[in-house]
């Protein structure tokens, strides 16, 4: 993969909002991750080809719960209240783990899985785009 080839991987994964990308031919394996918040490149270190493949079964087994839309998220009801969850709480299908506030109203996040919280991936009050993921579970 030449830098212009790069360029454009980098310029899909903007227009389609992903934000991550693997590529491995045998010899050489890229990886390039963004930050939704920032819109650029975030710098992953390389590692061999055997690691790295050790590393995307792994990530094939993490499950997320992602945001079913636009807004900005939060992880306690009220600003003065504890967060509904906190990495390492267990969770079951259908309880509220966050809120989205979407033109002045307010929804549920609910978990789609029972399962251990082990990642929350979105910050409080952070926006955030639809099927972002927000938590990690297992």
């Amino acid at each position: 993969m030449n830098l212009e080839e790069i360029k454009s991987v980098v310029e899909l994964m903007k227009a389609n909002q992903i934000t991550e990308f693997d590529y491995d031919n045998g010899d050489t394996h890229y990886r390039i991750k963004r930050d939704l918040n920032s819109g650029k490149p975030v710098p992953v270190p390389s590692a061999s080809t055997e690691a790295s493949s050790n590393k995307a079964e792994k990530i094939e087994a993490v499950q997320t719960i992602n945001a079913q839309m636009v807004g900005i998220f939060y992880t306690s009801p009220n600003p003065d209240e504890e967060p509904f969850i906190k990495v390492g709480d267990d969770v079951k299908e259908g309880q509220t783990i966050g809120v989205i506030e979407a033109m002045k109203m307010v929804h549920d996040v609910k978990a789609d899985q029972s399962g251990k919280i082990t990642k929350i991936l979105a910050a409080n009050e952070e926006n955030v785009e639809f099927n972002q993921p927000l938590f990690e579970i297992e």
